[in-house]
């Protein structure tokens, strides 16, 4: 499956639905689509994994990296349909504490108006 990440608008969150391979190259590119996100001034941004075949630890480490850089620009990322493997590698680094995975979409937009 081929690396692709598309925006969409709902609302004021930007969803990014990213399909294929996420590893360092994938998360890079990510990083930068996002930057230029938050460049325009978006601040709820929602990472929709659910095409995502596979994850690797480079790539855990870019949506860190990605973390960070959205709290240094004041806006708020999320994570909705990482796969069991990604969820659980999250859990045992204690990553789930500062980086939110939802279950679904529609719980995932609520969170940002709670």
């Amino acid at each position: 499956m081929n690396f692709s990440a598309n925006t969409r608008q709902l609302g004021d969150v930007t969803v990014v639905d990213v399909r294929g391979s996420f590893t360092n190259v994938e998360g890079e590119a990510v990083h930068e689509l996002l930057v230029d996100i938050f460049r325009e001034g978006r601040t709820k941004v929602l990472l929709n994994f659910r095409d995502v075949s596979y994850l690797d630890s480079s790539g855990i480490g870019q949506l860190v990296r990605s973390l960070y850089t959205a709290r240094r620009n004041g806006a708020e990322l999320r994570a909705v349909d990482l796969n069991p493997r990604a969820s659980e590698v999250l859990r045992l680094t204690n990553l789930h504490r500062i980086f939110t995975d939802f279950p679904d979409e529609r719980t995932a937009l609520d969170s940002f108006s709670a």
